[in-house]
This record gives C-alpha cells, sequence and structure tokens, in this order.
C-alpha cells in the first residue's frame, strides 16, 4: 500500500550529507540523478520543440497531470524541457503531476556534480512558448481586461527542502524590449505544519509593456547543482481575463496520486510465481474535489490485456464527493476502495502487462485530463516493491554491512540476477570500485536466518551506472544459478567495503517491513519509510553463463518504447547493444502489419497516422530480439 502521508523530517537521516559524524546506521541521501529521465540520444527528440509552433492564446492552463505518460513538460505549451515532470514527489498537490525543479539537468544528471552542497546556482527553467495578450479576434486586451496569472508552489514535498540561499523566481517577458522582467520571487525555507502544503500565488498583469503578441513567463530556480537538491514544485498554472485576487477557487475534480496496484504485496512479480492469491482484496484511489461544494460523481475503472481485450471491469456509481478544503481526499469507499472481484488469468505463460484506466465524471468539471488515470500492472521475470523510480538514495556507511529484502517464492524457481539500482555520486569512481557479494537468507524467525548463498570470495560485484536509461537497472548476475523451493526468502547484498553504495529508494511504497539491515550488531528492521530497489530475478537460461560483472543477457534485448502512451512519435532505447538496422513492426490489435521499416536511432517513428488503441511493437536484428512490447496510442 502506498503510503501518502506526510514522512518526518529527515535530519537524522540526512546528516551524512551533511558532514556529521554518525556510527553505522541505516541512513538516505539526496540523490545526484534522476533514474526516470531520457538517454543522451533522446535529447534529439527533445529539440522538435524547437520548432516553430502557433502563438498561444489565452485562457492559458497547465496541471502537468500527464505526469504518467511523459517526464518532460509537454511541447503544445512549453519552451523548453528542463524540469522533472512526475507525481512521486510533491505532498498533496492540487492534481495529480507537477513541475518539480532540482539541481538535475534534463537528462537527469548534475548541473555540477562537484558543487558544494552548501552552494547555491542558476538551475531548472521553464519557459512557456509566446502567448497573444495583444488581442484575441477583435478584442484588442488592455489592463481593464483584468488578466491574472495564478500558480500553486510547494517546498520539498518529498524531496529535499531548499535552504535560504535557494529561490524560485517569476519573470514575464516584454518582447518590445527584449526584456525578462522578474514579477515575484521565494526564498527557500524548511516547511513545517500546514506550510508545507502548495501555496496560491495571484498576479495581475497591468504593465502594457506585456500586451504584446509574443508574450512569454519563466518559471527559474536557484539550487544547489550537485544533485537532486532544493526541491520545488509548481502546478496548477493558469492566465485568462476577467480574473480577481479573489478567483482562487478551480471547479475541479481530479486524483491527486497514482492508484495502488492490483496486486495486494508487489509492484511487480514474475508470471511464474502468480496465482489468484496475490490479488488484492481492493486497491487505493486517491481523489480530490476542488470545488467549494459536494460535486456528484461517478468512478470506474476498467483493465485490458496487451491486445485491449477488457479483462475486467468495476463501476462505483455516483456518490457525493465533498470539499477537499474541509473534508480531505474522497473516502466513499466503492470509489476510494474499490473492490477486486476477479484475478488475471492463471498460470501465466509469459511476461504479461495489464493497462488500467481509472476515470471520474461531475458536471460540470474544468478539467477534464485530470479525470482519466492509466495504470500498468506488469508481470515479468522478477519481483518488485518499488515503482521503478527512485526519491532518495539509501546507505550503510561500515565494512561488511548487510540488506536484505523479503520475498516469498509460491512455486519452485530459480535465482539468477538481482537488479539493483546505484545512484551515481560524486566519489563515483570510489564507489565504482567497491565490491559487493549477492546473498541469499532462508527467513527467519525476525528477519534473515540461514545463509543459503553466498558468492564466492574471488566472484565479486561493483556498482554499475547506466547513464541516461530510461527506468532501467543493471542486473547483477549469481556465480551460479540457485534453486528454491517454495517458501519465504531475503535477497540482499553484504558490502565489502566501507563505502556508501547508495542504492536507490523508493519513498511512494512503503514495504520498511520486509527490509533488513546488519551494520555489524544483528540484523534489525529498516526505520525508514519506503522500498528499496533491490529485485530478484528468476528463471535461469541454459545458454547463460557466469559472469564476474554486472552484464545482459546478449540474445533477448531489453528495450523500452518511450513516451508510452504515446500521440504522434514514439522511440526506442535498447540496453546493452544498439538496434541499428533492426526491423521494426507495429502490429494492430487484430494482429495485421500497421508499420514495418527499419529502424535509425537517430529518428523518431512516426505513429501520427494510426489511430488511437493498443498496439504490438516487434523488434528484431541481427543478434537478437526482443520481447513484444505493447505500445498505446492516446491523444
Amino acid at each position: 500500500m502506498m503510503n501518502k502521508n506526510p514522512l518526518p523530517p529527515l535530519v537524522i537521516i540526512v546528516a551524512l550529507f551533511l558532514g556529521l559524524s554518525l556510527k553505522a546506521q541505516e541512513e538516505l541521501r539526496p540523490l545526484h540523478a534522476n533514474n526516470s529521465l531520457i538517454s543522451l540520444a533522446g535529447e534529439k527528440a527533445l529539440q522538435s520543440r524547437k520548432a516553430a509552433l502557433p502563438v498561444l492564446d489565452l485562457p492559458f492552463f497547465e496541471d502537468f497531470s500527464y505526469s504518467t505518460v511523459s517526464p518532460y513538460p509537454s511541447a503544445d505549451l512549453w519552451a523548453d524541457s528542463n524540469v522533472f515532470i512526475n507525481h512521486t514527489l510533491p505532498l498533496a498537490p492540487p492534481s495529480i503531476g507537477v513541475a518539480t525543479f532540482d539541481g538535475l539537468n534534463k537528462l537527469g544528471y548534475p548541473y555540477n556534480i562537484n558543487a558544494s552542497s552548501t552552494s547555491s546556482g542558476p538551475a531548472d527553467k521553464l519557459t512557456s512558448r509566446p502567448i497573444n495578450l495583444q488581442k484575441k479576434g477583435a478584442l484588442a486586451y488592455s489592463p481593464a481586461d483584468s488578466i491574472y496569472f495564478s500558480f500553486y508552489y510547494q517546498a520539498g514535498g518529498r524531496g529535499y527542502e531548499p535552504s535560504p540561499a535557494d529561490s524560485l523566481i517569476l519573470d514575464f517577458y516584454k518582447p518590445n524590449q527584449k526584456k525578462w522582467q522578474k514579477v515575484w520571487a521565494q526564498k527557500g525555507y524548511a516547511p513545517v505544519g500546514s506550510d508545507s502544503l502548495f501555496h496560491l500565488v495571484m498576479l495581475p498583469v497591468k504593465d502594457t509593456a506585456y500586451f504584446d503578441s509574443l508574450f512569454q513567463f519563466r518559471f527559474r530556480s536557484r539550487a544547489t547543482l550537485s544533485g537532486s537538491l532544493d526541491h520545488w514544485h509548481v502546478d496548477y498554472i493558469s492566465m485568462d481575463k476577467n480574473r480577481s485576487y479573489a478567483d482562487s477557487i478551480v471547479e475541479d475534480n481530479t486524483f491527486q496520486y497514482m492508484s495502488t496496484g492490483f496486486l495486494k504485496n508487489y509492484a511487480c512479480m514474475p508470471y511464474r510465481q502468480y496465482n489468484p492469491s496475490e490479488m488484492a482484496p481492493a486497491i487505493g484511489n486517491y481523489m480530490r474535489n476542488n470545488f467549494t461544494i459536494a460535486k456528484n460523481t461517478s468512478y470506474n475503472y476498467t483493465v485490458y490485456d496487451v491486445n485491449q481485450a477488457t479483462v475486467a471491469s468495476y463501476n462505483g456509481g455516483h456518490a457525493n464527493m465533498m470539499p477537499y478544503s474541509t473534508n480531505g481526499l474522497h473516502n466513499v469507499p466503492q470509489h476510494s476502495r474499490p473492490p477486486v472481484p476477479f484475478a488475471f488469468p492463471a498460470p501465466m505463460t509469459g511476461i504479461g502487462i495489464y493497462t488500467v484506466k481509472h476515470v471520474i465524471s461531475t458536471t460540470p468539471d474544468f478539467r477534464r485530463e485530470n479525470d482519466t488515470l492509466w495504470q500498468t500492472q506488469r508481470f515479468s521475470d522478477y519481483y518488485a516493491y518499488d515503482d521503478g523510480t527512485a526519491e532518495w538514495a539509501y546507505l550503510l556507511n561500515a565494512y561488511g554491512a548487510k540488506c536484505a529484502i523479503r520475498y516469498t517464492i509460491n512455486v519452485p524457481d530459480t535465482l539468477r540476477a538481482l537488479r539493483i539500482y546505484f545512484d551515481p555520486t560524486k566519489d563515483g569512481t570510489t564507489i565504482l570500485n567497491s565490491a559487493f557479494n549477492i546473498m541469499v537468507w532462508k527467513s527467519g524467525p525476525n528477519g534473515p536466518g540461514s545463509l543459503i548463498y553466498s558468492d564466492s570470495t574471488n566472484f565479486e560485484h561493483h556498482p554499475v551506472y547506466l547513464q541516461g536509461k530510461y527506468n532501467l537497472m543493471p542486473l547483477f548476475y549469481l556465480s551460479n544459478c540457485i534453486l528454491l523451493s517454495p517458501g519465504t526468502y531475503y535477497f540482499g547484498i553484504k558490502q565489502k567495503s566501507n563505502h556508501s553504495l547508495n542504492i536507490g529508494f523508493d519513498r511512494n511504497n512503503d514495504h520498511s517491513n520486509a527490509l533488513f539491515y546488519d551494520t555489524g550488531s544483528g540484523w534489525q528492521q529498516s526505520a525508514l519509510k519506503g522500498s528499496l530497489m533491490i529485485n530478484p530475478v528468476l528463471g535461469c537460461l541454459e545458454e547463460l553463463m557466469p559472469v564476474a560483472v554486472a552484464s545482459y543477457d546478449e540474445k533477448i534485448a531489453e528495450t523500452t518504447l518511450f513516451p508510452n502512451p504515446a500521440q504522434n512519435t514514439v522511440r526506442i532505447e535498447c540496453r546493452g547493444g544498439q538496434i541499428e538496422n533492426a526491423t521494426i513492426t507495429i502490429l494492430s490489435a487484430h494482429g495485421q502489419t500497421v508499420y514495418s521499416a527499419t529502424y535509425n536511432p537517430e529518428e523518431t517513428i512516426d505513429i501520427s497516422n494510426l489511430p488511437n488503441g493498443v498496439y504490438v511493437v516487434l523488434i528484431n536484428g541481427k543478434q537478437f530480439s526482443a520481447t513484444p512490447k505493447k505500445l498505446v496510442i492516446s491523444r
């Protein structure tokens, strides 16, 4: 179950980062990279936003509700792409999705990894496309039209609080003067109590120099440039005429967070291990009424397989959704805790991807886009509690320290590797030279019990950083595959140095009861809310050969489509190799070939002529083939 409550202050947790001397223990540290952002090769896809598009007209509105689809701001509204669009870092946003400003560039790496932790410099920017404030039709705009610009902001959230040396700044552009004018700024601070919520800013547009056909605005931040630090979150940006200071109510019902999954224990599990008992009795929805009165609202969800065939559906009917300002999140059970009266087909014979569409409906509703939430339920070859995205880095600063995560095997299987996400750091060379061993324990009465597997002393691993790979974690193979009988096990590592290895930590899914660590005084359950990004990979292949470092399967390529869902273009990334000259075939839900070509990694695949729906993408090269991928086209 996702933990949606604010976490305790991280004073002790981040003490090591601040340079204090602590005894060996578990800690969290701010990230130095963002594994949700795309690779350097994908940068060329972002250049298309520089192409000329029609000037925007009023009203302007943006709530970043597409955060479940893309980590970048929409090119329809924005001229640059430096900020991180997400739904995992804010606390209680007005709607799902925010723009997050930090010390990382658009590729997810530091602007200056060597910057001092106490320094502050120019960091992220978010610049609008030109907006016509001169006239619309026969109407010529003037200050008398009472044009107001508004937005919500939050300092810190689930991320790192900005210091007084940091700031969030808003500028307006005067086209005739070719000059940016600062119109608002907020210095960094440590939020407490109600101050940790989102704050509304309302600004009148009165200066006649702004009433031009090429008006623009931009947000920019100052932050420590060495990592995912000094977070500001911006949401619900609105600009229109006939407004006032009192125009602070947005008539909108919306999702606030991603819904919880359909499995009661895991975010992902091996398809061979799935059985109907793994289904959750209910899911958790997070819905928010931004009206000031109760609104009659309906809710339903539909589950689709890879061919877009309906697997299951649920209709929660109508119920009054009370205002968030007085009642908090919507808590009518048939909407907020809808049952799961079905099970995915079992036994599964291969990797399965199911798409879930959640819909709320209210009339009238200011913003329909945030009324629909798309979710993916994946069955693969690995177990995971985490959602694939790290918000912090987990570390143990002791020689010989061990950490382990609990998973349960339902049917006999084999363990071949661990997926582990390591966060790059400024002392990366030291970390890369640090070694660790993979270990597996049986379940004991209070955590890990007897050791059943450990890499041999001459077989060790080192952290691997997959620079610029999209939500991708490297595989670290065991020296030998091991057979696992049904039962509960702990999978983890033992450090062979006292250097902090900085393993990705997902703060949105709390499975601290499954995480244990030992820094020399015996096993202890983790006190940190979240999920450690160590995933056991099951199923040994006959051709798998032992290797001494993190490696890839050379014959079965792991590929990623992005964005997915897509609109008019899509790109492909391949782990562990290149896909030049590979044949790309796209099949419709009925098995008809609708696209076939040789892939050029320097270009995007044009799918603008394909109608909305679910498709299957086949990728075949001379040296490999890839698992078929589902592509959703949604405009």
